[in-house]
Formats: C-alpha cells, sequence, structure tokens
C-alpha cells in the first residue's frame, strides 16, 4: 500500500502502521505546503481503507481498488476549491507522450479530481448554477468515457482530439472551482451524506482546502466533527493549518507533509509526468510553466516589491502592479489572479529566506508575512480584485516597517536616557 507516493516517508509509515490496526481516525487533518502530495495521499489512504481484500497493493484488482484508481468509487467525494485546468492541461500531455497506463491514470484521475467535485449527492443541484456545472460535469465524464484502463487507447491523432475535448470542457468548470469558498450548503449535503449508511464499506469524504470555508460552513462542519457518522472518514487538506479554526483542529489528527526535497521532486516530475530528464527544478516551476508564468521574472518582481516597501517607493508601485499582473495572454483575465496568487505565494517565501538573515527585523517580517497570507486569503477565499489586494499589502508591509522603525528608535532613546 501507499506504493504511489514518491516521499513523505514519515506520514506514510504511521499511515502503513495505522489503517491495518483500525487506528486510523474518523476525522484527519492533512497539512502542508503546495505539491507536498498531500491529496495524492488522501486520495490513497481513501483506496486502502475500502479495499475488498485488505491487502490494498496498487495492482489490486478488486472492484474497489479498480474504482478508487479511477476516482470514480461512489463511496468516496470531493470538495472544495482546487486549481484544475492546469493539472489536467499538464497529464494531457504527458499522455500524448508516454501512452502507458499509468499515464492513462494520472490523466483520469487528474479530470476527476475536478468533476467528482460536481458531484449532485453533495451540491444543491437545484441551483441553477451549481445545477449547470453538473451538466457541464456530467458532459466532460461522457467524453472521458471514450478512455479506460480496460481497452486500448486510440491512436494518437485520435488520442489527441478527445484530450483537447476534454480539456476545453473543462476549462470553466474549472474557473469555478477555482474560486468559490466551501459553503454551508455544501457542507450540509456532505453531512446528509455522510449520514446515509455505507453498505459494507467506509465512506470517505475529503476536502481541499479547507481553510477556504465560510463561517457558516465552519460551524456546520463543527457539528460534523462532534457526531461523526460510524464508518466515515473525514480528510480535511490545507497549506494554511493556523486558518484553520481552533474548535475544528481540536477535532482533527494532524498530518504533517513536509516540503519535499529536491530530489524527491525531479523523482515526480520524471516517473509521473514522464520529464526524463527533469527540465523544471521543482513541481512549482513546472506548474508556473503550465500557467505561463516565468518563475525567475516572479522571483525577481518579489525582490523589486520589497524593495519599494523599504525605499517607501509609494510613486513606483502602480507601475510596478501593473507589471505584476500582465503576466497573461491577451483576453485571458484569468491568468491575472494566478500570477497575483503565484506572486503572493514567491513573496512570502522570499519573506522566510530573509529571516534568516535578520534583515529586516524578524518582527517586522513575521507581520509581512501575517500580512501577506491574510492578502492571499483575501485573493483566493474572497475573490478581490488582484492589483486593490497587492496595493493594500503594499502600504500595510510599508506601516508595519515605519511603526516597528519608530517603536526601535524611541525605544533606544529611552535606554540611553535612562542610562544618564
Amino acid at each position: 500500500m501507499f506504493e504511489n507516493i514518491i516521499g513523505q516517508t514519515e506520514v506514510v509509515g504511521t499511515l502503513r502502521e495505522e489503517i491495518p490496526k483500525g487506528r486510523f481516525p474518523r476525522s484527519a487533518l492533512f497539512f502542508g505546503p503546495a505539491y507536498a502530495g498531500k491529496l495524492s495521499t488522501a486520495l490513497e489512504t481513501a483506496r486502502v481503507l475500502t479495499c475488498e481484500r485488505g491487502t490494498a497493493e496498487w495492482s489490486c484488482d478488486c472492484a474497489s481498488c479498480r474504482m478508487q484508481k479511477e476516482l470514480s468509487h461512489p463511496q468516496t467525494v470531493l470538495l472544495g476549491p482546487r486549481y484544475a485546468d492546469v493539472e489536467i492541461a499538464a497529464c494531457a500531455d504527458t499522455l500524448l507522450r508516454s501512452r502507458k497506463p499509468a499515464s492513462l491514470y494520472l490523466f483520469l484521475r487528474a479530470v476527476r479530481k475536478l468533476t467528482r467535485r460536481y458531484d449532485p449527492s453533495i451540491l444543491d443541484a437545484d441551483e441553477p448554477r451549481i445545477k449547470a456545472l453538473v451538466e457541464k460535469a456530467a458532459r466532460i465524464e461522457e467524453v472521458l468515457a471514450e478512455l479506460s484502463p480496460t481497452v486500448e487507447l486510440p491512436p494518437a491523432r485520435a488520442l489527441a482530439g478527445i484530450l483537447e475535448k476534454i480539456v476545453t470542457a473543462a476549462t470553466p468548470v474549472a474557473a469555478h472551482a477555482r474560486g468559490d469558498a466551501i459553503t454551508v450548503a455544501q457542507v450540509r449535503k456532505l453531512a446528509g451524506w455522510a449520514h446515509l449508511t455505507a453498505a459494507g464499506s467506509f465512506k470517505v469524504a475529503i476536502v481541499e482546502n479547507a481553510d477556504r470555508m465560510q463561517d457558516s460552513a465552519r460551524n456546520a462542519l463543527l457539528k460534523l466533527l462532534e457526531e461523526p457518522p460510524a464508518a466515515v472518514h473525514l480528510m480535511l487538506l490545507t497549506t494554511r493549518k493556523a486558518a484553520i479554526i481552533p474548535t475544528i483542529l481540536s477535532r482533527l489528527r494532524p498530518y504533517a507533509f513536509p516540503q519535499r526535497p529536491a530530489d524527491e521532486e525531479k523523482e515526480v516530475l520524471s516517473k509521473i509526468f514522464r520529464q526524463d530528464p527533469p527540465v523544471f527544478d521543482s513541481l512549482r516551476a513546472f506548474f508556473l510553466a503550465w500557467r505561463e508564468i516565468n518563475p525567475e521574472k516572479l522571483a525577481s518582481l518579489a525582490a523589486t516589491f520589497l524593495d519599494l516597501v523599504k525605499a517607501d517607493a509609494v510613486e513606483d508601485i502602480v507601475e510596478h502592479m501593473a507589471e505584476i499582473l500582465s503576466e497573461r495572454k491577451a483576453g485571458r483575465d484569468r491568468l491575472s489572479r494566478e500570477t497575483a496568487s503565484s506572486f503572493l505565494e514567491e513573496l512570502l517565501g522570499r519573506m522566510h529566506a530573509l529571516m534568516r538573515s535578520g534583515s529586516p527585523p524578524v518582527e517586522t517580517l513575521e507581520q509581512w508575512a501575517e500580512a501577506t497570507r491574510e492578502a492571499h486569503q483575501r485573493l483566493e477565499t474572497f475573490n478581490m480584485n488582484p492589483t486593490t489586494v497587492v496595493e493594500a499589502l503594499f502600504f500595510r508591509m510599508r506601516s508595519a516597517l515605519h511603526q516597528n522603525e519608530t517603536g526601535a528608535r524611541v525605544g533606544g532613546a529611552g535606554a540611553r536616557e535612562a542610562g544618564r
């Protein structure tokens, strides 16, 4: 079991020990940075829990494992926002280049990470907007049915046509999946699904980006966690553990997923995405390239942004924001939001690196990091205008810097006065 997970030996070892002994909790939290393998591990956990033979090797051909490997098991559901279109396009490219069963599974799973979020059992399909998305997801599944691990792949040109049709159809559905926070209606539908009897099998619900949840949805989820149904496992995933409210955290067993080292990320690129030899240094760089975002330019923009904050260069910030947000194809404004999100992630990473240098002081960097995390939440959860979000972050960081510098000067003057 867990043969398909690269790296994360500590958490995988824990799961391998707990699950056969029936010690895996009803409610778990998988937390860690992006690209650390949280969702892949959660999906594999669902397969292991529901394996009809109990052995759960990846090669197991029981009905449950076959469905879990294709992400079509009716007793496992997915919800929560996700950037899906880039992954689908990258996996389609992998399948075109490598016509192997593993690449087909990779593509099927990438698509169903999106379409399974529109399962009517966990959505209010009577609401017009949701109904339209459920119908679009069903149409994607109709095309996806032309590809199956039990049937030989069509010739290259026909396969390319099928993949292009799926990628195109997935784009508008993915735009919705990317932006919406988890609603109270979704959590209530999930609770209803969870309380239905699971005939002879565990039920598994995986909630991705669980920190992006409306307040009313948090309260509804808390009630579900307080009274978890028998034979149901809930797995919450997040990159921001601190954003999960304490009352929910207290009811989850945490599983930490640290950042994969560079050699493991290259192994993922080689074995999973068939990048041989890997062209990119990291999974983040690989997916940024698929978003048509230049990692080197992103790093340069983040460095310039911090220099502008330190220099108090208010007059330059508007022009700088325009440069940040211009990394997009003409007519595709969605990349403006994706670029802003990636820029904030880059900025946060640069702040963490600066903490080792001692300049600016750690107190200032911690305030900047918190402000950046909140800006990311406003961008992703509340769908605020990217320019507004990043400009507001600049002024908040500048204010924190000024306050700390003033406080240091006042403190230093007080100490000198006391020493006279």
